[in-house]
């Protein structure tokens, strides 16, 4: 593990002003760098559980900090990029566990969950992600958005000609997502790797908060509030005021240094 950082962070979750529980579920960990957001799929609370399984397992695979056993050669991982590798292979865990437990439990069949995290080490954010949660940076007064929704629009976007066509056919089937944690014995991680300067803030969040809430709001927020507690719980007020339309969970977390 790397050398303590010095990191301010606070999170926010509430169940929206249309749905019955939070299936949402989050972690803020200073202490590991490490931030994450869950938003489960599936119906008679299954979605819950399969997210606070991806959190837990997460989690506990970053503490051990130790060699995972899995397919990609992890003992091998070049050092600058060998904590992408140990969250890849962290949210890869998780994966197998919740696809596990759902095929071992009726009750649990089905349930999946997005996930989208940071891992902070020194100079240096590891992101992994999957479904629609996503992570963000604000730095200069500027919100960039770091991860690409895993949903049917996104994809026909990206594929270019007649993709609009597409969309518009699709209708309400645009937003669904089209990869989850706990779907498949294996699913496709997305990662990358970012250069932090100091005064950075990561936002990661489930899409009850940037479906109603527009990035330039959310930014504004941001750039107004430097309390990072009194930030997400107006960005979940934000969301609720725009209807509550989900379950809005948001994590910041704030590079210190000179």
């Amino acid at each position: 593990m790397y050398p303590q950082l010095a990191i301010e962070a606070a999170a926010q979750s509430d169940v929206g002003r249309r749905r019955s529980h939070n299936e949402d579920s989050f972690a803020a960990l200073p202490c590991l760098g490490l931030f994450m957001v869950a938003d489960g799929l599936g119906g008679n609370a299954a979605g819950e559980v399969a997210s606070r399984m991806a959190i837990e397992v997460v989690k506990s695979c970053i503490e051990e900090d130790g060699d995972l056993e899995d397919t990609w050669p992890y003992g091998t991982a070049r050092p600058h990029n060998r904590d992408e590798v140990r969250l890849v292979m962290s949210v890869r865990r998780a994966n197998r566990a919740i696809y596990e437990t759902s095929q071992q439990q009726d009750e649990m069949r089905g349930m999946a969950t997005t996930f989208a995290g940071v891992l902070l080490g020194a100079g240096m954010a590891y992101i992994a992600h999957v479904g629609d949660s996503r992570v963000y940076r604000m730095r200069g007064g500027r919100l960039e958005r770091l991860t690409r929704d895993h949903t049917l629009l996104e994809e026909l976007l990206r594929d270019g000609d007649g993709a609009l066509a597409a969309i518009e056919a699709l209708s309400d089937r645009a937003n669904a997502v089209t990869r989850a944690l706990g779907c498949d014995e294996s699913v496709a991680i997305e990662s990358r790797v970012e250069a932090t300067a100091p005064g950075d803030i990561f936002l990661v969040c489930s899409d009850g908060l940037w479906g109603p809430v527009p990035e330039g709001q959310i930014a504004g927020i941001l750039e107004a509030h430097r309390d990072l507690g009194l930030a997400a719980s107006l960005l979940v007020d934000l969301a609720n005021e725009h209807g509550g339309p989900d379950n809005v969970t948001c994590v910041l977390a704030r590079l210190g240094g000179g």
